[in-house]
């Protein structure tokens, strides 16, 4: 038997973070980007860096971003599950 791995999906929220004129911190969303069918949050956002370097056109996310908050958006059902005889390939 077969076996399929199921993979999560991620949503990186890069933000930046400044001061208020009046001296107060906050953070400001530069940008959401989706990562899906990673195998570990580790992986997503590595692969998030590296996209948001691309959409933003800069050698170092770091450069438009301070922080990076992942979060699952869709979370696999098991580790992994059988594969149908038959089932195509994803």
């Amino acid at each position: 038997m077969e076996w399929e791995i199921l993979m999560a999906t991620y949503r990186l929220k890069f933000f930046k973070n400044l001061v208020s004129s009046d001296g107060h911190p906050f953070k400001v969303l530069q940008r959401l980007v989706s990562v899906e069918e990673s195998n570990s949050i580790e992986d997503a956002i590595r692969v998030g860096k590296r996209r948001f370097e691309r959409l933003e056109a800069i050698p170092d996310w770091k450069l438009h971003a301070d922080v990076v908050e992942p979060t699952v958006d869709a979370e696999p059902t098991a580790q992994a599950r059988p594969k149908l005889r038959g089932q195509a390939d994803a």
